[in-house]
């Protein structure tokens, strides 16, 4: 005989399903959970990657590398071209004024200067002539000068007897008159044969005095001639060391081309190119210190070239750089330089780091009190020097961060050690 079983509860009856569904549930929510939770990475950190967020003073200055170099330079150019035929001193060396720095050969110019002479010879020559003969005419002016003169003296003394005669009535008016008449005609020609001398006699002179000019200016031209043979030999032009000598024997040198630069060597300046980011911060007159051989030296910048060139324009700074005995200096040295760019302030400083090649500045990792612990905190820096960045906002004073690179930390928001 059969017996009924009782109608078992449903529960029981999926008991399975709902088991299943349950473990289901709470992987789902345990999966969930991690999710949500801080993605927590465990790193080996020294002490030396982390570093003390503090409240001290901040002053923005730019790091960058500085040549010295002489004040003034001057450079040395061929006035006569020609071939290289000896070299006299070498890059670096120390020249007085005057030193030979190169000898240049030049047979066309010494032919051209040869051929000047010949004609300077031949026309003073001729000028000599010309001036024998101009005195000539001028003894001979004055000759019939001097005739004249004695003829008009004898006929104003016939003319005065011609009256004499009259008064005494040896002679008729009448022929007092007529020998007036001819004394008057006589004396006008007499005094027009002067004049004429005297405007040839003039004439004389200034032929003269063209002639002699003429002769000095051939005269110099053949001075400045033979100073072309004088240039074909290369001075310098002043007391200094020599650079950029690029000749070599039997090379050519083009008239007016560069052949080396002398720098005077009583005074320094510094060079230095910036990022253009900062041409609009640098002005004349900012401060800046340099440091050579424990040595610290004061320099101001005193010219801005704003001309940008691969993102970077020049700026020269001058300071007590005078050389003297036993003076560290020498031009092609290369100096740091802090170029300050405002004053000092007291402002909340993180020391700089690899960090801020990860994060931008954004975000750090923030050591909690354990030590062994930090998280990433949103923050925002301002300014920066080579040593430090200004903190705007996110951390405090006496804040600990690690500033090492967060390469290896990839997007962990916690890391333990």
């Amino acid at each position: 005989m059969d017996i009924k079983l009782p109608k078992k509860p449903w529960y029981v009856r999926y008991r399975i399903y709902l088991l299943g569904g349950t473990v289901l549930a709470a992987l789902i929510a345990y999966a969930i959970a991690l999710q949500l939770q801080p993605k927590t990475l465990r790193v080996s950190i020294d002490a030396d990657q982390m570093a003390t967020v503090c409240d001290s003073d901040f002053l923005e200055y730019v790091d960058v590398n500085g040549l010295v170099c002489p004040v003034t330079s001057m450079r040395v150019s061929a006035s006569e071209g020609g071939v290289v035929e000896r070299i006299c001193c070498q890059n670096g060396d120390l020249l007085r004024r005057g030193d030979t720095i190169l000898v240049l050969s030049n047979p066309k110019v010494l032919e051209e200067i040869a051929s000047e002479r010949r004609n300077y010879e031949h026309n003073q020559m001729q000028h000599r002539k010309q001036l024998i003969e101009m005195q000539q005419k001028s003894i001979t002016l004055r000759q019939q000068a001097l005739a004249a003169d004695f003829e008009l003296r004898k006929m104003a003394k016939n003319f005065e007897l011609e009256q004499e005669e009259t008064r005494m009535g040896v002679k008729s008016q009448a022929q007092l008159e007529v020998a007036r008449e001819e004394y008057d005609y006589n004396r006008q020609r007499t005094l027009l044969t002067i004049e004429s001398l005297r405007h040839d006699s003039v004439l004389n002179i200034v032929g003269r005095q063209l002639i002699e000019q003429e002769m000095s200016m051939e005269a110099q031209k053949l001075e400045s001639s033979l100073g072309r043979r004088a240039a074909l030999v290369v001075l310098a032009p002043v007391e200094g060391q020599i650079s950029g000598l690029g000749a070599v024997v039997g090379g050519q040198v083009s008239t007016g081309e560069l052949v080396g630069e002398i720098g005077v060597l009583t005074d320094y300046k510094v060079t230095a190119r910036l990022n253009e980011y900062y041409i609009d911060r640098i002005q004349s007159g900012q401060s800046a210190t340099a440091y050579y051989k424990g040595q610290r030296l004061a320099l101001q910048v005193s010219r801005i070239t704003p001309q940008v060139q691969d993102h970077a324009f020049a700026v020269e700074l001058t300071g007590n750089l005078r050389p003297s005995a036993g003076s560290l200096l020498r031009p092609g040295l290369t100096l740091r330089l802090k170029i300050e760019l405002g004053q000092s302030e007291r402002r909340l400083i993180v020391p700089r780091g690899n960090f801020y090649a990860e994060t931008g500045g954004q975000w750090v990792m923030l050591v909690d009190k354990s030590g062994h612990r930090a998280r990433r905190v949103p923050i925002r820096l301002g300014r920066q020097n080579a040593e430090h960045y200004e903190v705007l906002d996110g951390l405090r004073a006496g804040d600990r961060v690690i500033v090492s690179g967060y390469d290896r930390f990839g997007d962990a928001q916690i890391v333990e050690w």
